[in-house]
Order: structure tokens, then sequence, then C-alpha cells
């Protein structure tokens, strides 16, 4: 008798759009696990294998309340655009150069896989997959154009005008297993100054999960996130996405 199989299998229907102009600042994979100390006494190792690629250190800030072994160790490229963040329960790889789907999983097996052999990490608490997009945006007569760019309605009562000034509104929706963040607010840039939105998803899953089967984690992670992506942006930003339009 086969058996069945319960890997993740996107829809044959989606299909994934790379864009030139997109918005995306920063993607992060990361896996939650029972607390092993072999880590906090063994991080050298881990680093050993790694410093070539990630040779900058940024030691975690002690914190008031909080366990230091609970805080993230993170070594990054010299550039900043990539780098592992590492504690006694918690391994994530972020990108802030995402140079698409591929490259960014190829590097997610690659350092799971170290730190997998490494400290022989077996059962998962959590796994999460997070976007982080900028939309800079124009005020039309001193409001955020929100409907310009994604297909969100606020429906308020009428004591409660609908023009919006700022924005500032998280969702949390529940999914099998899990759940999706979805942060939304205007801000500033910190480069530029220039207003944007800010538009951050968070993808996780907390039971039953497995460290071997990472790799599918992701797969389904991704599909979910740029599957809301696709359905709340509007016709009129997706032309502006390719490159069509100014």
């Amino acid at each position: 008798m086969n058996k069945k199989n319960n890997d993740f299998k996107t829809s044959p229907k989606f299909k994934y759009k790379v864009y030139p102009n997109s918005p995306l600042i920063e993607v992060v994979f990361e896996i939650r696990f029972p607390g092993e100390p072999s880590i906090e006494c063994h991080r050298d190792r881990f680093y050993k294998r790694i410093r070539k690629d990630y040779p900058n250190i940024l030691v975690p800030i002690i914190k008031e309340g909080i366990p230091l072994a609970l805080e993230s160790y993170r070594f990054e490229k010299k550039d900043q655009s990539s780098g592992i963040m590492v504690s006694m329960n918690k391994l994530a790889y972020y990108s802030r150069k995402y140079q698409g789907y591929n490259d960014f999983r190829n590097k997610v097996v690659k350092i799971f896989d170290l730190f997998g052999k490494l400290f022989k990490i077996n059962k998962l608490n959590r796994v999460g997959l997070r976007y982080i997009n900028v939309i800079p945006f124009t005020r039309e007569e001193g409001l955020v154009p929100l409907e310009k760019f994604l297909k969100i309605k606020l429906v308020f009562p009428e004591s409660i005008p609908n023009q919006i000034e700022n924005l500032s509104t998280i969702f949390i929706s529940k999914i099998k297993n899990g759940s999706i963040t979805t942060k939304l607010e205007s801000m500033r840039t910190p480069d530029k100054g220039r207003e944007a939105l800010l538009l951050d998803f968070d993808y996780a899953k907390n039971e039953n999960l497995f460290f071997q089967k990472v790799k599918c984690y992701l797969k389904e992670s991704r599909f979910h996130v740029h599957k809301i992506f696709e359905d709340l942006i509007t016709t009129d930003y997706r032309k502006y996405l390719k490159g069509e339009t100014l």
C-alpha cells in the first residue's frame, strides 16, 4: 500500500510573478525549537563554518527580564545584505537584497543543513516566513491613497470620517496549524524620508513540525505569502510593479 504523501503542493493555477519594481525590502525564514544548551555552549563551531561568508558579529543587547541565552547572535555579510540569527531555541536566515526564491531557498537549505548536523535538531515549535514590503506614496489632498495600491476597504460608522491621514493596523488570521499576521501602516522611509506604506506579512505554523521537513515548510509558506500579496494589490499597482507605468 502506498503511503499518503502529506507534503505541501501548490495550486497548478497559481503562477509566481517576478516584478522589476518589487517593494520587497527584507525576507526572513525562521524556525524555533525546544531550547538546546549545546547551541549556547558550542556556537563557535557553527560560526567557524560560516564566518567566511558572514564575518560580522552582532552581539545581543541584554534586556531586563529576558534571558541572554534566548536573545539571538547575528552573523552578517560585510555589506549587511543578509545574515543569520542564532539562539539556543531559534535559527533564522534573512535577506535584505532578495535575489529570488531559488537563491533564497538554496541559502536556507545550506545553512539549516549545517546547523542540523551540528546540533541534531528534530522537533520544531514554530516555522515562519516573513515578507516586508515598503510601498512609497504621495498624499492626495493630505490623505493616504490606500485604494491606489491595495484592495482593502476600511468601513467606519458615520461618526468616523473615512479619510485616512495615517494608518496603523495589524490583522492576525487563523490558518491550519498556525496563523498569518498582516501589518499595514503609513511610515517614512529611513533613507530618503519619503512617505510609504509598510506591508508586512508573517506566515507561521506551530503544530506537528519537524526539522527534516524545513524545505517543504519554506515552499508552503512562500505560496501563501505570495498569494496573499497578489490578492491584495490593485491592477494599476501591479502594472507599476511590472514596469508598465511610471
